[in-house]
């Protein structure tokens, strides 16, 4: 196709000419057409072969007369065949001494990325990423109540980086926009930082997997986009219930002056610290099935005046929550804290920067913290503290040397001698479930599956050191 054929002032032209895409390869309608650079190298294709200009750069959006910046994105094929975000979306490389000047209004993430054609590709493993069919392509301004977020999250990386922390970032600091590590080999790539001598890993901003998912659910139902998305209806009421569920922030206005996210959820939940589930019930008119794994979020739900199953932007942002039970009379707690189960035949594939455990450990919790009642009645459990916690970047490197022990275990056929809580102070590898499931291992066998634990010593020091004890 010409390079003519759309004008590059107009964000409509340019979007329309992105569409001749839809439901196409790159190399089908640009038989020339080569894969450049590494893993972002389809978007430098397009740039090229489809719109017939190189590359700009880097501080400007790609179609500077339009402000639009162009992202080629994948989905990924899920077990019933749905579409869903392969990833998250990486944005722009921060230059730490220049964004330390900046700020949001003037950043380089808002200057080049306010304004985004995205275009989505279902990825094939082993095909050439000009063969892999675009199946979504439209164009993204972030809504009013999700740039309130936004904002508060790039004021959170500004911070670190004026207080000399840039090398202490982490995917867990913010909600909606993140500081992922960019390179091929995380400590290879290291930047210089203002206001500390410390090299600081290189990062670039990106947003989250959990909001990329939303923008392809609100597409899928939006008719005015075209798209060639495949969502089964039991996969669209699965996303409806996470996506198009209730939000806690019904306007901006709900805030107070400077107040962010996670401290007007802290301060709705406040008045409920002290007060047993039985209290809480009552309060809130909500009954609470006291055995269920969910109770952390139905009782956040319940206070927090959501009436479907799922909080929007708890979703949005990928947060996990987790329930924290004290012993009656002492600080202490007897479990430690188990994740899914070690996919032995995916870790040996693995690099740490792209492993479920780091994706994981790398998220924002909400921990919900209860004392137990003396008489054990669980009703009587009292609500002590909420608060959101993520693992600090030096506990994420004590972590990365347990996966990088198991995958090596995993690759020699070691199932037997992995880390326990006895040798690490952080986290260990141990089964979880009944002795008879078993997995797949690389070596064709089947094994009793593991999983990745945070020990319970290791939990109780960050809860007792954010804690204001109600309790009994």
């Amino acid at each position: 196709m010409a390079k003519n054929t759309y004008n590059p002032k107009s964000a409509k032209s340019i979007l329309k000419h992105g569409e001749a895409l839809l439901g196409l390869s790159l190399r089908q309608l640009h038989p020339n057409a080569v894969i450049f650079g590494g893993k972002g190298g389809l978007g430098t294709s397009v740039e090229k072969f489809h719109y017939g200009y190189e590359p700009n750069s880097e501080a400007e959006p790609d179609f500077v007369e339009a402000g639009l910046e162009l992202k080629c994105t994948p989905l990924k094929l899920l077990k019933d065949k749905s579409m869903a975000a392969k990833e998250r979306l990486v944005l722009n490389i921060i230059n730490y001494i220049d964004e330390a000047q900046k700020s949001f209004e003037t950043s380089s993430f808002w200057h080049k990325n306010k304004f985004l054609l995205l275009m989505f590709y279902l990825h094939e493993s082993g095909v050439n990423p000009v063969d892999m069919l675009f199946k979504l392509i439209r164009t993204w301004k972030f809504p009013k109540d999700d740039l309130k977020i936004i904002t508060d999250d790039w004021n959170t990386i500004h911070s670190k980086i004026l207080r000399g922390k840039a090398h202490e970032l982490t995917e867990g600091d913010t909600l909606y926009l993140a500081a992922c590590m960019k390179g091929s080999k995380a400590n290879a790539e290291l930047r210089v930082q203002p206001f500390s001598d410390e090299l600081a890993q290189q990062r670039a901003y990106s947003l989250k997997q959990g909001y990329i998912n939303k923008i392809i659910l609100q597409s899928f139902f939006d008719e005015g986009i075209q798209h060639q998305l495949r969502i089964t209806p039991k996969r669209v009421e699965i996303l409806k219930k996470k996506y198009s569920s209730e939000k806690v922030v019904k306007s901006t206005r709900s805030y107070k002056p400077q107040e962010t996210f996670e401290q007007l959820i802290e301060r709705r939940m406040k008045p409920c610290f002290g007060k047993t589930v039985k209290q809480i019930e009552r309060k809130t008119h909500v009954e609470f099935n006291i055995g269920a794994k969910d109770l952390a979020y139905n009782v956040c739900r319940a206070i927090l005046k959501v009436k479907t199953k799922k909080i929007q932007e708890f979703e949005n942002a990928g947060i996990t929550l987790k329930s924290v039970v004290l012993e009656a009379k002492r600080n202490s707690i007897k479990e430690s804290m188990s994740f899914p189960y070690i996919r032995f035949v995916d870790i040996v594939n693995q690099e740490w920067e792209d492993s479920e455990w780091y994706r994981l450990l790398s998220s924002k919790f909400l921990f919900t913290v209860f004392r137990k009642s003396p008489d054990g009645d669980k009703r009587k459990m009292k609500l002590i503290k909420v608060f959101f916690w993520n693992m600090p970047y030096s506990d994420l490197l004590v972590a990365k040397e347990l996966w990088e022990d198991t995958k090596q275990k995993v690759m020699i056929g070691d199932y037997n001698n992995f880390i326990t809580t006895k040798t690490h102070k952080i986290c260990h590898v141990r089964p979880h479930g009944t002795k008879n499931q078993t997995v797949l291992t690389p070596q064709g066998d089947r094994v009793q599956p593991k999983c990745f634990w945070l020990n319970n010593d290791y939990i109780l020091n960050f809860v007792t050191n954010n804690i204001e004890d109600g309790g009994y």
